[in-house]
């Protein structure tokens, strides 16, 4: 039997590659995942390596925030074992040349201190071209930038850091150890760094080398020691600030961890993906093996009448299963190893190339795969091997599929049982309002489940009603033809629903995932349509990534035709041990303005003054009356620097309050108040993270609009990264990275339509292949080639169309189901993309004619005569 399996496959092998492919989709994505994660944890390793290679001790302030003091580095250059000390400090800029942004691709691009080798700490840099920068004006590039972009000695070049815009001179190029990956690193001879780009005061941490003989954990010790702490906890330096020493050794450890904890979601949410085309593959699997057993019941019948027992005729099915299984899976390993190729050379293309490390292969990214393939492969023909295995020998007598006499009554029952079911839990999910997100989300979950388990039982009864009236709908202009693809097309009502459910699987995902997308940004349009009423709107780069330099403020209150400038940002402070949730910034604080809040156009004062003319703050009118608080009232205010202890500052004044407002949201501070502290150097670093930001400006003007934004764009265009938009362009830019993520989403989705779409081909294939008498006595009757093809094809669109129909409904049923579970996270607005669903139905159909091309072809091509001999 054994043997018969095997010439079986071998003899048709049209057939075996139909069903191989189906397997190689899904494990070629599971394996792709699993290798390049690998990849990239090999690439990251090694540029950790790089990175702190020749650094024995990192001091950093505790929790890795805030800052330290500069003249600390005094203090450790005099530690026992210490030979030389540099400032780790990073700044992020944006570089543009000749008016033109240089773009890395998502790469990095920052300037930091230049040390000559005898005093460098870490990666080796080497001038190769020029001179090392001297004074405040010069910088060096690193070559991969210089050659990526140009870069010459002597160039001038624009640079612009959150403290404002510095005009620099190119004196030379270097070689560092670890160039590549499309960064773009500008170095400044230390002195000149430290004005240019810090507040002059602080750094964020420093780097130090051991004298020959002393051991990084020795040299640590010493350090903690001079520092009054133990390796590794955070003790005061001596200047108020709180340090950390780690060895190098530590440092690396650290970001190995990091890395493979960041990869690991990447990992787990592509096999995630990859498994969703595996489950719909299931279907196709599962199709083809039901298709196969009902084509060979004469040929079993003969073997059962031969002797062949029901278990060893289930086993060469099994047998055939697993022989399907570990081709299409060692096919999909081999896919995968490509998929990261390409990945790779995609990335490359962007200008963010990554240092080619290898393909890097590993026992999971194999074994996994496989051994995923073939269960999969195995549980889709277990049904259809034991009906093989029920033939009887008299059936040896019939011809055709005998599938299609079975009853549905069970399927059906059960089927719409638990739609019933997953109805409930999902009306149970979104009308439990008192519950928790968490809990209310995982009722629609399993709700989801149900209702998508529902719908595959319930699927062929559904076809036989929904099938030919789409039939007759799409087959009318075709006549004769069209009525008898609608005949065909509802004969296997099982084979019809199962083709179909790998493509409502897929449109459902589509569907769900578009809802929330456009949900996502018609909230996001309507709160800034709701809260941004001003003329004109200065912001930064579109994905938010760089703040707005506080300069560009200043030159845009300066611009002709503008009569008023009011700069929102997040400010690392607490009014009250408050800080608002809805103008949160990383690691938490509370918005402020630089000047009239009003300029937005959607502050409605209830009580006292909210222009913010003076330093003070203004809160909403629920808010003060919650913490008690009253107009002229002294309110204490605290700096919440990440990492460091809460620190009051002083107080500040409620100088009014407003009716609810999204943009200002609980309360905000004016710049006036907040300016003081900044001076002082109270929030740590003063030009580094933790600082006040500006995000935002709002602009208003003297009623002469598109002069007014000519004149604007000109003031901040040596700024690089301002943008001045109008508030509609403004809602536009927040919904950016809501494409993004749905961008990737489909394409990871496109997985499943794309497994889907050959199983369409898959099915019609082998149905034109157990039609062959049918399609081989019409052609004798006078059937020609075209009408043979149009037929076919419209059989394909019909099970297209199907499929796209349920899956639309299925997936707008879901998807309300989720944001009404969503509207207690800010998410009120439910959209429907009618549009994208209406295109989905159409591409759809589309997909049914491609997918009919080859089937057809081979229809056409039956002799009829030998068809009707067989």
């Amino acid at each position: 039997m054994r043997r018969v399996s095997l010439r079986s496959l071998a003899g048709h092998k049209v057939r075996l590659v139909l069903t191989v492919l189906a397997v190689v989709l899904g494990t070629a994505f599971i394996s792709g995942a699993l290798m390049f994660t690998a990849s990239l944890q090999k690439t990251f390793g090694t540029l950790t390596e790089s990175t702190t290679r020749g650094i024995d001790v990192v001091v950093a302030p505790a929790d890795n925030s805030g800052g330290l003091p500069l003249d600390l580095g005094n203090t450790l250059a005099g530690v026992d074992g210490v030979a030389r000390v540099n400032i780790s400090t990073e700044t992020t800029v944006v570089v543009s040349r000749d008016g033109s942004t240089l773009q890395t691709g998502g790469a990095p691009s920052f300037a930091m201190a230049w040390y000559p080798p005898d005093r460098q700490v870490g990666p080796s840099a080497t001038v190769v071209e020029g001179t090392e920068p001297r004074g405040d004006g010069e910088v060096v590039v690193n070559s991969s930038a210089a050659r990526d972009h140009g870069i010459t000695v002597g160039d001038r070049l624009t640079v612009v850091d959150v403290g404002g815009v510095h005009d620099l001179t190119v004196s030379g190029i270097y070689d560092i150890d670890i160039d590549g990956g499309g960064f773009l690193g500008l170095m400044m001879e230390e002195p000149a760094y430290v004005t240019t780009f810090t507040d002059g005061r602080t750094a964020t941490g420093f780097s130090l080398s051991a004298q020959p003989g002393v051991s990084q954990e020795q040299l640590a010790g010493e350090v903690s020691a001079a520092l009054r702490t133990d390796t590794g906890t955070g003790t005061d330096t001596g200047s108020g600030s709180a340090a950390q020493v780690k060895t190098g050794g530590q440092v690396a450890e650290e970001q190995a961890a990091s890395v493979n904890d960041a990869l690991s979601f990447v990992n787990y949410f592509l096999v995630a993906f990859g498994l969703v085309a595996l489950v719909v593959g299931t279907f196709i699997i599962a199709n083809t093996f039901s298709m196969i057993v009902a084509q060979r019941t004469r040929e079993f019948a003969l073997l059962r009448s031969l002797g062949v027992s029901s278990g060893q005729l289930t086993g060469s099915v099994v047998t055939e299963a697993v022989v399907v299984g570990i081709l299409g899976s060692l096919l999909g390993v081999a896919a995968g190893a490509g998929l990261t190729k390409a990945i790779y050379a995609v990335i490359g293309s962007t200008g963010a190339g990554l240092p080619d490390t290898g393909l890097q292969v590993t026992v999971g990214s194999v074994v996994l795969p496989l051994v995923l393939g073939v269960f999969v492969t195995v549980v889709s023909a277990w049904a259809p091997a034991r009906r093989a295995g029920a033939v009887r020998p008299v059936e040896a007598m019939r011809s055709g599929d005998q599938s299609t006499a079975s009853s549905l009554r069970g399927r059906t029952v059960t089927g719409v049982g638990l739609l019933a079911a997953g109805v409930l839990a999902c009306l149970g999910g979104v009308l439990s309002d008192g519950a928790g997100t968490g809990i209310r989300a995982s009722l629609v979950g399993v709700g989801a489940l149900c209702v998508l388990t529902g719908v595959f039982l319930v699927s062929p009864a559904l076809s036989r009603l929904v099938v030919p009236v789409v039939g007759r709908v799409i087959g009318a202009p075709f006549g004769t033809v069209g009525r008898l693809a609608s005949t065909s097309s509802s004969r296997n009502p099982r084979r019809t629903a199962t083709t179909a459910f790998a493509l409502t699987l897929g449109v459902a995902l589509v569907a769900v995932f578009g809802m929330l997308g456009a949900s996502m940004k018609a909230s996001i349009t309507g709160f800034v349509g709701e809260t941004v009423k001003s003329d004109l709107v200065l912001y930064g780069p579109s994905d938010g990534s760089f703040p707005i330099p506080r300069q560009a403020l200043d030159a845009a209150r300066d611009t002709r035709g503008v009569t008023a400038v009011s700069g929102f940002g997040i400010a690392p402070v607490s009014v009250a041990g408050t800080g608002d949730a809805a103008t949160v910034g990383n690691g938490g604080g509370t918005g402020f303005f630089d000047g009239d809040p009003t300029v937005t156009g959607s502050v409605t004062p209830v009580t006292g003054d909210v222009t913010l003319d003076r330093p003070g703050f203004i809160a909403s009118a629920a808010t003060a009356a919650d913490h008690g608080w009253t107009v002229g009232g002294q309110v204490p205010l605290s700096a919440t620097v990440p990492g460091t202890p809460e620190r009051e500052l002083g107080t500040v004044e409620l100088l009014g309050t407003y009716q609810p407002n999204s943009l200002l949201g609980d309360l905000v501070v004016s710049w006036s108040a907040l300016s003081p502290y900044v001076d002082e150097g109270a929030f740590g670093t003063g030009t580094f993270a933790s600082s006040p930001m500006l995000y935002a400006a709002f602009v208003d003007g003297d009623g002469n609009g598109e002069d007014m934004r000519q004149a604007l764009e000109d003031a901040v265009d040596p700024f690089i990264v301002v943008q001045v938009l109008t508030p509609a362009e403004f809602a536009g830019q927040q919904a950016v990275f809501v494409d993004q993520m749905l961008n990737i989403l489909y394409a990871l989705l496109a997985l499943a339509v794309i497994v889907a779409v050959l199983g369409i081909v898959n099915t019609l294939a082998l149905n034109v292949i157990e039609r062959r008498r049918e399609i081989g006595m019409m052609r004798a009757v006078g059937v020609t080639r075209g009408q043979v093809r149009r037929m076919i094809t419209l059989e394909a669109v019909q099970i297209a169309l199907y499929g796209a129909v349920v899956g639309v409904v299925v997936g707008l049923a879901l998807g309300w189901a989720f944001l009404r579970v969503l509207s207690g996270e800010g998410l009120d607005t439910i959209e429907v993309p009618w549009g994208q669903l209406g295109g989905m139905i159409v591409a759809s159909a589309v997909i049914g004619v491609l997918a009919a091309v080859w089937p057809a072809a081979k229809a056409c091509r039956t002799p009829p005569l030998e068809a009707v001999a067989d």
